[in-house]
């Protein structure tokens, strides 16, 4: 049995946004939810609770507990459940009110029986056994429900006059459009960022490898911003293309006429930041400078097409024609994608899409590509930016300057 429990502290002391900001956003879903005739929303995603609360915990990962349901229904207030343990976190971090506990929650019994108490709070919510429910899937985005098969298999059977209904859409019109606060995050994240790849200019010296560009750069981070991920690090002279990596392997040297991607992950209020680059090692010949502006200048052209009405395939199809005209191509199928607490949101800037921009998303636009050389080595040439949509185009957030394309002297 869960038990319904009375917050001891009346307001969260480490809420990373005022009340207001969490009532708004469940205000728009409950919105989202009345155009598509929702009764309930069942959420247990980690970065969905974490929006709609501000509650966060790295127990997510592991599914030997489960650390946290949040039920939102269209004419009441919001439910979390949580493992008794929990109390505390969500009253050190959220404005909610309606708190359910769950004791013994590591009990193979009780954890398992943990959907059928999530359903039974439903049918309180609904006020009965029928109802439509939403639940994390859809087309958009590929959000999911992160638990076991079976555990979303005994939450569907005790609900079963109930028709579920994919509330992926619903969610995302919600996480889409950021607010004020959520572009300042963003803004400091990327900020973080550029300080960083400031301090790799000044502090670079030749000997080091791949591994030590990636932990100087993560430690800069920690100093600017509030986590990160290990950086995105990749040199040529791997043996293999290996995109999207960290530099966890040692001994990957950076030689003179190298190139080296890298982006830097920081999070601030859980929110991701980043600037990709590409650098020449050591000075950069003609050939490649030409190479660099080609592709710095099709994020440009990227950004100056963004703004409200536009289609993210028409963004992916400028990106393309821009690089054609300076006689390259585009590596990848994506040219950028919607940002926020999640690294890659929707709308995808893609070959094809029809997804029309609006205003106050905050969006990465890039282009990449990669190529062989003679030797063997493996050459990436590229960036990432991101922008914030306003009423009638959009704004670069602190971006790393694309005059500064070589690392080493």
């Amino acid at each position: 049995m869960l038990d319904k429990v009375e917050r001891v502290y009346a307001k969260p002391p480490y809420s990373p946004f005022p009340r207001a900001e969490y009532e708004n956003r469940v205000r728009r879903l409950k919105e989202e939810m009345v155009k598509a005739e929702l009764d309930v929303v069942v959420m247990w995603g980690e970065n969905n609770i974490r929006y709609f609360t501000g509650f966060l915990t790295n127990h997510f990962p592991p599914v030997t507990v489960c650390p946290g349901v949040l039920i939102v229904a269209v004419n009441k207030e919001p439910v979390m459940i949580v493992p008794n343990f929990f109390q505390g976190v969500v009253e050190g971090f959220t404005f909610i009110n309606d708190i359910r506990i769950q004791h013994n929650p590591h009990v193979t019994e009780n954890l398992r029986g943990m959907p059928r108490e999530v359903a039974e709070v439903t049918k309180e919510l609904m006020g009965g056994s029928k109802g439509r429910v939403g639940v994390e899937g859809g087309i958009k985005g590929g959000m999911t429900v992160p638990r076991p098969l079976n555990d979303i298999d005994e939450f569907r059977a005790a609900l079963s006059d109930v028709e579920f209904v994919y509330a992926a859409d619903q969610i995302w019109n919600v996480r889409m459009i950021k607010s004020l606060l959520e572009v300042e995050a963003l803004s400091i994240a990327c900020q973080a960022d550029v300080k960083a790849f400031h301090d790799l200019i000044a502090e670079f010296e030749w000997g080091w490898t791949e591994k030590d560009v990636g932990l100087f750069v993560r430690q800069q981070l920690l100093e600017y911003a509030d986590e990160c991920l290990p950086n995105l690090c990749m040199s040529s002279r791997r043996e293999v293309f290996m995109a999207d990596i960290p530099a966890w392997d040692e001994g990957i040297p950076l030689m003179p006429g190298d190139r080296l991607v890298l982006e830097p992950l920081p999070q601030v209020k859980g929110y991701w930041g980043s600037s990709g680059r590409t650098f020449h090692m050591g000075p950069a010949p003609e050939e490649e400078i030409h190479k660099i502006q080609i592709l710095d200048r099709g994020r440009q052209v990227a950004a100056e097409m963004t703004k409200p009405g536009v289609t993210s395939g028409a963004i992916m199809d400028a990106i393309n024609a821009t690089l054609e005209d300076g006689g390259l191509h585009c590596s990848l199928d994506q040219g950028g994608h919607g940002v926020g607490i999640d690294g890659q949101e929707p709308p995808a800037i893609a070959l094809g899409e029809t997804f029309e921009i609006q205003e106050n998303m905050v969006l990465a636009v890039e282009c990449w590509m990669f190529e062989t050389d003679d030797n063997g080595h493996h050459r990436v040439y590229g960036g990432e930016d991101y922008v914030h949509v306003t009423k009638d185009g959009c704004d670069l957030l602190p971006t790393f300057p694309t005059d500064i394309m070589t690392l080493g002297k």
